[in-house]
Parts: C-alpha cells; sequence; structure tokens
C-alpha cells in the first residue's frame, strides 16, 4: 500500500491507495474482461442474417435479440447487483459474472429457436449486469480523485475496444469457419453462425480464473465525507450530501443513457448497413470495421478520461459537462456522414462518431463518480448502466429498425433511420447539456452574490 498523503491537495490525507503498478494491472485484467464482455455481447450483430434465415425471424424479433434481452435483464437485476456490489466483495461478483455470461454465451449457439435464442441472451445479459458497475467502483478506490478520470476511461476504452473487437474476432473466426477448418470434426455440420458462438463463449471459462487474482482494495472517502466526519453534525450533513448528490447526478444520466442508445444503435445496425446497402461480405466488413471501431471508440475513450482529469483539475465535475457539450455537437454533422451513400465515407463515419461519442461517455462517468458518495458509487453506477442499456440496448436497435420500417422504408435503406436516431438523441443530450451548465452558472452566480452580501 502506497500512501498518497500530502502528494494530492484533492484527496483526503488519511487515506491509502493501492501501489500503482499493481492497480494499473488489476485495471489491464478488468479492461481484458470489458473487452471479453463486449464481444459476447456484440458479436451478435455480425451474424443477424444466418440467424434471421436459419431460425426464420424478422429484422424487429432480432432487434429484440440485440436489445431488449438485455433491457429485461438489467431492469430485473442490474440495480440490486450495483446494490450489492456496495456492501460485498466486488471481485468475486465479477468472476460469477464471467462465468454466467460465458454459459449464456454457449447457449446461444445451441439456440434452435427465437425464443430458446431470446433466453440464452437474458443469461447473457444478467452475467454482464454485474461487471461495469463493480468494477467501475472497484477501480474507484484504487486511485484517487485526481487520476480516477484515466483509470476508468481506460476502464471504458476496454468496453469500446469490445465493440470493434467483438466484429473483427467474430469477423475473423467466422472467416476460418467458412474456409471449413473444423469441416469433418464433430463440430463442422453446425452452422457458421453457432460456431462462431461456441469458440467465443469457451474462453471465458477460463478467463473467470484470472480474476481471482484480483485483491479487493480498502473502500475509500470522498474529501466531503471526510469533512463530514469530523464534524459534530457528521450525520446530518452526509444525508444533505447524498441527497443533493442524486439531485445533481440526474442530468448526466440523462447525457450518458442518450449514448447509450446511439451507441447500441450503430453498433447493431452499422454492420448490416454496409453489407445491405453496398453488397460488401460479411466477413471483410468485419475485419474492417472492427479495426477501425476498436482504435476510434478506444482512442475516443481514453482521450475522453484524460480530458475529464484535466477539466476536473481546472474547475470540476461541471467543466467535464463543457467536454461533453463540446464532443455532442461535433457528433450532429458527423450523424449526415453515415447517409452519405459512399462506402469508404460511411465505413470512417462510424468509428468517428464512436470516437466523439467515447469522450462523452468517459467525462460522464467521471463526472458520476466525482458527484456520489464511496458508500453508493456501485449503486449510482448500476443505475447508470441501468438506463443505459435499458434506452440504449433495449431502445437504440429497435429505433432504427422502426425508423426504417414507419418513416422511410425499406426501399431506403439503414442510412437514414440510422442517422435520424443519432441527430435526433444526441440533440436531447446537447439541450440537457445547455440547460445543466446554464443551471450551475445561474447557481453559482446566485451563490457569489449572497457570499458579497454577507461580507
Amino acid at each position: 500500500m502506497t500512501s498518497i498523503t500530502g502528494s494530492d491537495p484533492t484527496t483526503p490525507q488519511a487515506s491509502t491507495y493501492p501501489s500503482r503498478p499493481y492497480a494499473w494491472t488489476v485495471v489491464a485484467i478488468l479492461i481484458a474482461t470489458a473487452v471479453l464482455s463486449y464481444t459476447d455481447r456484440q458479436v451478435l450483430s455480425l451474424l443477424v442474417d444466418p440467424i434471421r434465415s436459419d431460425l426464420g425471424i424478422t429484422d424487429r424479433q432480432v432487434s429484440y435479440l440485440l436489445g431488449a434481452a438485455f433491457a429485461v435483464v438489467y431492469g430485473v437485476a442490474g440495480i440490486p447487483l450495483g446494490f450489492l456490489a456496495d456492501r460485498t466483495s466486488r471481485r468475486n461478483l465479477i468472476f460469477t459474472g464471467v462465468m454466467v455470461w460465458s454459459g449464456g454465451t454457449l447457449a446461444c449457439g445451441l439456440a434452435h429457436s427465437f425464443g430458446q435464442l431470446f433466453a440464452a441472451r437474458i443469461v447473457v445479459g444478467l452475467g454482464e449486469a454485474v461487471l461495469s458497475p463493480a468494477a467501475i467502483s472497484l477501480i474507484s478506490d484504487y486511485f484517487p480523485p485526481s487520476r480516477r478520470g484515466t483509470a476508468v476511461g481506460c476502464f471504458l476504452a476496454g468496453i469500446a475496444m469490445g465493440i470493434g473487437a467483438a466484429i473483427l474476432i467474430g469477423g475473423g473466426v467466422l472467416h476460418v469457419v467458412e474456409t471449413g477448418v473444423l469441416a469433418g470434426t464433430l463440430l463442422g455440420s453446425l452452422s457458421p453462425w453457432r460456431l462462431v458462438l461456441l469458440l467465443i463463449g469457451v474462453p471465458g471459462l477460463l478467463w473467470g480464473l484470472v480474476i481471482l487474482l484480483i485483491r479487493e482494495p480498502a473502500r475509500q472517502v470522498t474529501p466531503d465525507e471526510v469533512g463530514a466526519a469530523g464534524d459534530q453534525n457528521a450525520s446530518r450533513i452526509s444525508t444533505i450530501l447524498r441527497s443533493t448528490a442524486w439531485l445533481r447526478v440526474t442530468p448526466i444520466y440523462i447525457v450518458v443513457a442518450l449514448a447509450s442508445l446511439v451507441d447500441n444503435a450503430v453498433g447493431a445496425w452499422a454492420p448490416s448497413l454496409l453489407i445491405r446497402d453496398f453488397g460488401k461480405d460479411a466477413a471483410q466488413v468485419g475485419m474492417e470495421l472492427g479495426l477501425l471501431l476498436t482504435g476510434g471508440f478506444g482512442g475516443g475513450v481514453l482521450l475522453g478520461g484524460w480530458l475529464a482529469d484535466r477539466a476536473g483539475l481546472r474547475g470540476g465535475w461541471s467543466y467535464k459537462l463543457g467536454v461533453c457539450l463540446i464532443s455532442g455537437l461535433l457528433i450532429l454533422p458527423v450523424s449526415l456522414l453515415i447517409n452519405a451513400g459512399q462506402f469508404t465515407v460511411v465505413l470512417l463515419s462510424v468509428p468517428l462518431y464512436f470516437a466523439l461519442s467515447g469522450t462523452v461517455t468517459a467525462c460522464g462517468f467521471s463526472a458520476i463518480l466525482d458527484v456520489v458518495p464511496n458508500r453508493s458509487r456501485g449503486l449510482a453506477m448500476a443505475i447508470s448502466f441501468f438506463l443505459n442499456v435499458a434506452l440504449g440496448a433495449g431502445l437504440g436497435p429497435t429505433a432504427v429498425a422502426a425508423a426504417s420500417e414507419r418513416i422511410f422504408g425499406a426501399s431506403a435503406g439503414l442510412g437514414p433511420a440510422i442517422t435520424l436516431t443519432v441527430a435526433g438523441s444526441y440533440g436531447l443530450a446537447v439541450i440537457t447539456l445547455l440547460l445543466t451548465l446554464f443551471m450551475i452558472r445561474t447557481r453559482a452566480a446566485s451563490a457569489a452574490g449572497n457570499a458579497n452580501i454577507r461580507g
């Protein structure tokens, strides 16, 4: 354990954090776990057409598999699991989650009907509902506030890279399967999409053993909590801090959830857009788009974490929302490029969107950790991820399918529907950020005026 007394003015002097090399080792393990998690979740988007043909299901049913299956289980289990992460071993929760979602992925590869596949996807979602709230809460106790944004950003980059890696790995495995490598074996008679899911699900069962190498850290406290603990009215002050924290964090929840809605919508349908509208091979799209998304989304989240730390040092969590606002404004014109009608432009616009959206997500999560007290971070993250999945995974893919069917028509392709989803959702996010920053400035001006009057 390394003492941080006197080394960080934003951190309580009585607090200690694990050594930095070990802390970053834990982050690396959690990043790899996040990549594994998103690979299991997102690979289905590359297998849409063969699954639809094999099982005889519609695009609307596919959208339920891509989204609603996760929303259902997050609504039932996500928040209780986040509450549990504040009160028990987060390491053990993550280990259990990895085992559960890996088993669910294997079950997806063995499903023979829409109902069976939907149930298996719920199992995947149940396991993955554990990871992010427990992992971010864990990371917040490994790093002081001045370095926390970068550390959380690195973990979120693992999630971001998982989207690209899912398509990249899925495309690579699909390509290998289609070459007939497994022909003549016991698995050779299975459909290629089933083999992809089975081959991706097995490594998770082994990776769970690596999770057990993580040590559970002591739970740290925020500067506000330390100040309250030294006051004779500590209980009353702590209650006030918690109540105002939930009010302040609400608009951040909205912005991050809207970002998640668009991320899931674009991530679910961008491969199909490139495959269907431009007549490209699924394996080729998987390799090309996967590489670009891994760099674009991962780099955007890393940049967002770094910017969050810099903004926090300059002006606290409100400055982090300013970074979110600038990124959101840049996304609006990028949304038009997704419907450009040229393969290269569309292929490059998707990772560009994810780079900007990754910045929004990283800064948003860092702001949430700044606002809520330590004892509620697991629950706070669980609420955020519940909203992300309820709005994001639950509504994002379906919003594109519904817009394509009811507004533009099948003949228009997927481009207009994706562009509408991106521009509409981020338009709401920008409005929310503008109103929030205006309220923060108004309150600050009012507080300064009152101070001058008292002076």
